[in-house]
This record gives C-alpha cells, sequence and structure tokens, in this order.
C-alpha cells in the first residue's frame, strides 16, 4: 500500500488565478459525421449544469473555455462509454489527441494529453488509489476462493439459507472479518492519499473525485486541509458539503425567471397569497426529478384547496427540453426555468431536486426535504395550524 502511495506524492503548487482563457485543441480521428463531441464539469457533485457544451466532433479543432481555477473537464463523445478526464488550470493551451474505435460500442482510444500542468498528478493519484483498492480486494478473493465461488453459486440458485449458514462457518466469518478489513483500509487510504494534497487544491479536489458525496462525516478531514485548499474552488465545494450552507430563517431571495411563454417574471416571496409555498429546483435530465413527481402531485392534490402552491424552476439549459417535459408531465402548477442561473444562485443549490417550503410572509421555513419526509412535513405544518 505504502509502495501505490508514493506514486501520488508529486509535487503540487497553489496560486491566484484570474480569469483567463483555456485553450483546447483536439485530433480525434476516426470520427463520423452524426459523433458529438462533449465537454462536462468533472469531479463535481452540484448536478445542476452537467454541459458545458456539445460540438460535432468533425469540427472539435479548438475549444475555448473561461476559467479562473484549476477545473476538471470532462470529455466524451455523445453515446459513448468512454470519457477522459481532464485538469485545466487558466491559461494553458492543451492538446488532445486519439481516435474513435469503431466496434459495437463507439470508444475513445489511444488518448494523449499535452500541456495540462497538473493533469498528469491527477491522473496518477487516481489510478495508484483504486490499483491499491482492487488489490486489497483480490487478495481477499484469492485466499477465500471456495467461500467466494459458494456465495456466487447460492445467489444465482436464490439460496439464502445456504448463504447465511455459510457466514457462519469458520471460513464464512473469515471472510467476513478480512472484507469488513479491506473497508477500513481504504478508508484510511483516502485519508492518506487527501493529506498527502492538504496543502494545494488537490487535496480537496482529491476529496470529492475518490468519495463522491461528502458529508458531515469528512469534517475532520476538511479541517486539517491548508487554508490555501480550503479558499479553492474545491475546497469551497467541499466546505458547502461538510458544512451545508442553510436558508431556513431567511427571506425568500427575489429572483428573476422566464415563463412558458418566453416573458421575463420577476419572483418575489413575500406576502404571497398561500399558506404555504413549495418550491422546487428540477431540470429534464434529472431521474431523481422525475421519481419526486408522483410524491409533489399528491401532495399538491391533497393540500392545494388548503392553501398550498408549488411553483417548479428548472435548471435546463436548452428550453426545448424544458417545454417539452412540461408537456409530457401536464404538472398544474407555474413552471418557469432559470436561464440565468440566478435563481439557483440565490437558493445556494447544490443537488437537484432541491425543495424549499416559504410561509405565508416568505420565511423559508425547510429545505431539502423528498419522498417521505416531504409528504411528513407538509401534513404536520397545516395539523399544526389547524389546532
Amino acid at each position: 500500500m505504502r509502495k501505490a502511495l508514493l506514486l501520488m506524492a508529486l509535487a503540487a503548487s497553489c496560486a491566484t488565478y484570474a480569469q483567463k482563457e483555456v485553450v483546447l485543441n483536439f485530433n480525434i480521428r476516426n470520427t463520423h459525421d452524426n459523433d458529438t463531441l462533449t465537454l462536462s464539469w468533472g469531479a463535481n457533485n452540484k448536478s445542476v449544469t452537467p454541459l458545458i457544451t456539445s460540438i460535432a466532433a468533425k469540427d472539435a479543432k479548438e475549444v475555448t473555455l473561461p476559467l479562473n481555477e484549476p477545473r476538471v473537464i470532462v470529455m466524451g463523445m455523445k453515446g459513448q462509454a468512454s470519457t477522459l478526464e481532464l485538469l485545466l488550470a487558466p491559461g494553458e493551451t492543451v492538446s488532445v489527441s486519439g481516435k474513435v474505435r469503431n466496434s459495437n460500442n463507439y470508444r475513445l482510444e489511444r488518448l494523449k494529453v499535452e500541456g495540462a500542468k497538473y493533469q498528469d498528478e491527477y491522473i496518477h493519484s487516481i489510478r495508484a488509489y483504486y490499483e491499491t483498492i482492487d488489490s486489497l480486494q483480490d487478495d481477499v478473493k484469492s485466499q477465500y476462493k471456495d467461500v467466494v465461488r459458494a456465495i456466487e453459486n447460492n445467489r444465482q440458485t436464490q439460496n439464502w439459507q445456504a448463504i447465511g449458514q455459510l457466514y457462519q462457518t469458520k471460513r464464512g466469518k473469515e471472510y467476513i472479518e478480512r472484507t469488513l478489513q479491506t473497508f477500513e483500509d481504504r478508508n484510511d487510504l483516502y485519508e492518506e492519499v487527501v493529506k498527502m494534497h492538504r496543502n494545494t487544491f488537490m487535496g480537496p479536489l482529491l476529496m470529492i473525485r475518490l468519495a463522491g458525496r461528502l458529508g458531515k462525516s469528512y469534517r475532520e478531514l476538511y479541517n486539517m486541509l491548508s487554508d490555501a485548499a480550503k479558499l479553492s474552488y474545491y475546497g469551497r465545494e467541499v466546505k458547502d458539503e461538510v458544512y451545508p450552507p442553510t436558508l431556513v430563517g431567511d427571506i425568500a431571495p427575489t429572483v428573476t425567471v422566464k415563463n412558458i411563454n418566453g416573458e421575463q417574471k420577476m419572483l418575489s416571496f413575500i406576502n404571497h397569497n398561500n399558506r404555504y409555498l413549495l418550491l422546487d429546483f428540477w431540470a429534464s435530465w434529472c431521474q431523481p426529478c422525475h421519481k419526486e413527481i408522483p410524491n409533489l402531485m399528491a401532495i399538491y392534490n391533497r393540500f392545494h384547496s388548503k392553501g398550498l402552491d408549488i411553483i417548479g424552476i428548472s435548471a435546463d439549459q436548452n428550453e426545448e427540453d424544458w417545454r417539452k417535459t412540461l408537456e409530457e408531465q401536464k404538472e398544474p402548477w407555474c413552471n418557469y426555468i432559470d436561464v440565468n442561473r440566478q435563481a439557483i444562485t440565490e437558493y445556494k443549490v447544490q443537488y437537484i431536486p432541491s425543495i424549499f417550503i416559504i410561509d405565508a410572509q416568505g420565511n423559508i421555513i425547510a429545505e431539502k426535504l423528498r419522498g417521505k419526509e416531504l409528504a411528513e412535513f407538509i401534513e404536520r405544518l397545516f395539523a399544526e395550524d389547524n389546532k
């Protein structure tokens, strides 16, 4: 493990960056007329802006992006499984070359990146981490081949009783113990990787990239980061996850959005005409948002006549996708689109769906509720009002 970790200990510098363009030069061979190159934000838990731009692959010779801090960009081809992560810094001119392999599933191959200062450190750190994890897991599987094989065979026949009995044997208990130990080793490795990069933006970047969603349990590790790391873009992202900002208790911000007719509309929620207002941030491409719709419909049908209204604000960048989704869903409440991202910014939306509850005076009284928790909260509100 220590040997693998040494591969990650590459020096990184942290500086203050001014807004400056990054120029990406592409040379992707074997592209077809209908191939589309996509660029998206990577290592980013904010799901409201997944796509930066898309362009016909045959025309993708040079793309310019404004950046003021190092950021991860994911390059892919629409409809393909393979992607390439690029860690870019302001002012860089980066060349990306490779080819598309034409098989049952188009894949990007032989990708080469030149001119990206932090690229090698970033990719090597990720690879070393996962190679170490894979090695730990392979060792357990190799040592307990008989147990792993027996578990798999019984799963195929859905013989859960046999699996339970296997776990009670000496070998089964040893296998469970060793498997649990690999989880602890993984956590230790994760902390060591972050601490190695604690003085630069790479520390919080790897926190997000290697762990995905973060929460309060990561506060201690975040607190070990240097001030420079905490002030970086990814440092600020990590802070928002481990110390999530809240608007509860604040007056709901006034925002300007666009309605279905393309007209600008200012939404002010101070002294609105409802007992309660449910503000739903969503997007057409967001599957969790679609899964929440039946719950919102049920809440609306039950409480609208009692003084509850719902307003939807879409994070879509493509207005046609937004309009098409509205036609399909036929929601009975008003919907708007946040084309300038002002509403998302004002409400500090990190994930969607993101739901806020606003009282009659315009105070935000709840946020980040979904599903059963949201339905029960609304029910309690009206039950308490009727006492």
